[in-house]
């Protein structure tokens, strides 16, 4: 693996300054891996510096993709759930460049299909683009469309930007839920994004549809290889089918329930969608005051009455989120995804099952939760899979070092 840049970060401080920083060294697992990179003492801040994992040079193995102050590092995982030393792989994406978190998304997803994930910045004359390459270098940044972005009056807290599949070619599409309704850029492989089409009327701001109170997602519900969108609105979960011939059928109310009329609230209570039950189709996780509730997806696009189905993780039981995150990951390599909660005492996880049950929560590490230090607007924690083994680990951006952690 060749690398054309060197690294500009400066080195970490000791496992003991980590410690003493009120963010515990190591978890109680044997295989927990610590790094000096991407961290607080290194300067990297929640509101200025973002940080994500993506496989950018299709090796198999999720990376670390860095936006800091003078621009876009990469620390590529390595078989031993470790990463190399972050290398500057681009002059572009941070914040000396002007690029604000408030202001300007980054993303990262495979909008080519070479199997490498690029950089999607939404900047504020458009769209820039960045495709990642096998030698786990970058192209220079491209403004790919005039749209989606500050000058064309797209802002973070009306205008959600994502992006998924949604007409099944393979290649990472861009959907933003803007004034008028919803807009799709579509990916291509000539490294050339389609320009956006208004495909719906509907959810958004015109409409009423404001992150405040009505999260939009993407997701397969319906198990055809195709992105849905997911809106969870006033009386409900509202799905809209991509279709293969580019696109959507009209919003249905699909579930009465995880609506702002049943009591969900953003601040209170996170949604979520993956498949939790392994039979193809995305499932409804949601968070609420009594433990967490799931809606099953089915073969016709249905979503069944939600069920509750773990009494824990949920407001009762003292979730918060600001303080306790909530993920869903394929932590044990089956075909059903698991809830993994960073909570008090330590990370926390309850397995899928194939018959719609989940196992007990349980304290799975004694790292990473409220009682170690971790804070949601200091250190960010996420899943990934280091070492391409189909198992995600925790990675945590600690004081001083990165953790690296099995679940």
């Amino acid at each position: 693996m060749k690398h054309s840049k060197t690294s500009r970060l400066l080195a970490g401080a000791t496992t003991a300054a980590l410690a003493a920083g009120g963010v515990a060294a190591t978890g109680t697992a044997a295989h927990a891996a610590a790094q000096p990179y991407f961290t607080y003492t290194n300067g990297w801040r929640v509101d200025l510096h973002e940080r994500e994992l993506a496989d950018v040079n299709g090796d198999g193995n999720d990376d670390i993709v860095g936006f800091g102050d003078q621009g876009t590092y990469v620390a590529f995982g390595r078989d031993d759930r470790t990463f190399e030393a972050p290398e500057l792989v681009l002059d572009d994406y941070g914040y000396n460049q002007g690029w604000r978190v408030d202001q300007h998304p980054r993303e990262l997803a495979d909008i080519n299909g070479d199997g490498n994930a690029d950089v999607v910045g939404f900047g504020t004359a458009g769209t820039y683009v960045s495709y990642g390459r096998s030698d786990g270098d970058l192209t220079a940044p491209a403004l790919e469309l005039r749209d989606f972005g500050t000058a064309q009056g797209w802002t973070t807290d009306e205008h959600l930007r994502v992006l998924g599949d949604v007409d099944g070619d393979g290649t990472a599409d861009i959907v933003g839920f803007g004034n008028a309704g919803t807009y799709v850029s579509y990916g291509t492989a000539l490294h050339s994004p389609t320009a956006p089409e208004l495909k719906l009327g509907s959810f958004g701001a015109d409409g009423g549809w404001d992150e405040d109170r009505y999260p939009r997602t993407l997701a397969d519900v319906n198990g055809d290889g195709l992105q849905d969108i997911v809106g969870f609105g006033h009386a409900g979960t509202y799905v809209s089918y991509g279709q293969g011939d580019k696109t959507f059928t009209d919003p249905a109310l699909k579930a009465q329930d995880f609506g702002w009329a049943q009591g969900w609230r953003v601040d209170q209570h996170p949604r979520k969608l993956a498949d939790v039950n392994g039979d193809g189709y995305a499932d409804v996780v949601g968070f609420g005051n009594a433990g967490t509730y799931v809606s099953y997806g089915q073969i016709d696009g249905a979503l069944i009455h939600p069920e509750l189905v773990v009494r824990n993780f949920g407001w009762d039981q003292g979730w918060r989120v600001d303080q306790h995150p909530r993920e869903l990951a394929y932590a044990n390599n089956d075909a059903t995804a698991d809830i993994v909660g960073f909570g008090n005492a330590g990370t926390y996880v309850a397995y899928g099952q194939p018959d719609e049950t989940f196992t007990d929560a349980g304290l799975w590490l004694e790292e990473f939760g409220y009682d170690q230090g971790w804070r949601v607007g200091m250190y960010p924690r996420e899943l990934a899979d280091v070492n391409g083994d189909g198992r995600a680990e925790v990675v945590g951006f600690g004081y001083s070092q990165t953790l690296t952690e099995m679940l």
